[in-house]
């Protein structure tokens, strides 16, 4: 069960279930050709990468070495700075993604967009309680923070709002799919013992509010 709960802990990482859902959402665009070539590369190097570069390397400063249990063990003071890097990091991916041209996200991009301002946000908040000394799951925040994000779209997808909805069920889908792996993954923490159920329960919370916070702002609801 603990080589269940590892694979659980890798495989859906924040940045590979990240991935994943935003993988998801391109093919929804119908984007073609050479553009969703350029777009997956874009993402996949912003999303995976990069950031794993700089967690490793957060890792590795700490310990001299890098192992992937380094990362359920990072100390209080290296979470702080790693956040702050990704606020830092996800501000600079928002300018970008904003600057690029219309041929590759088209209509989709206020939607890629809120989802960046998601991440921006809930890191922020995570910094907030960090900086009380207060940890809280970042595999439970992101999971949580994507179906939310699936639900939300399911009632308005951002940039279409003048445009009757035909897409819900389709969100609805990965939003389940999203808490069926939200389900196994804070299973897997629990068991190595890498959070307790309120760093998991506050890392939930966090990532709910995120998209809800933006999407009474973006619509005044």
């Amino acid at each position: 069960m603990i080589k269940l709960a590892n694979f659980l802990s890798i495989f859906f990482h924040p940045v590979f279930i990240t991935f994943f859902n935003f993988l998801t959402f391109i093919l929804f665009t119908g984007i073609k050709g050479a553009e969703i070539g350029f777009v997956i590369t874009l993402f996949f190097l912003a999303i995976v990468i990069l950031p794993m570069f700089y967690t490793a390397a957060v890792v590795y400063n700490d310990n001299k070495e890098f192992q992937w249990s380094h990362l359920s063990e990072m100390a209080m003071h290296s979470r702080k700075r790693l956040l702050i890097y990704t606020i830092i990091y996800d501000i600079v991916f928002l300018l970008i993604l904003l600057s690029l041209n219309e041929i590759f996200l088209g209509k989709y991009k206020p939607m890629f967009a809120s989802m960046i301002m998601g991440f921006i946000l809930s890191m922020i908040l995570s910094l907030i309680l960090h900086l009380r000394d207060i940890k809280n799951s970042l595999h439970s925040l992101t999971i949580s923070m994507l179906l939310s994000f699936c639900f939300v779209f399911a009632w308005q997808v951002p940039g279409f709002e003048d445009i009757e909805n035909t897409t819900s069920t389709r969100y609805i889908i990965i939003g389940i799919v999203n808490l069926i792996i939200l389900v196994s993954v804070v299973w897997a923490r629990l068991k190595l013992k890498a959070h307790t159920n309120k760093e998991v329960i506050l890392g939930i919370i966090v990532g709910i509010l995120s998209p809800i916070i933006l999407t009474l702002l973006a619509y005044g609801v």
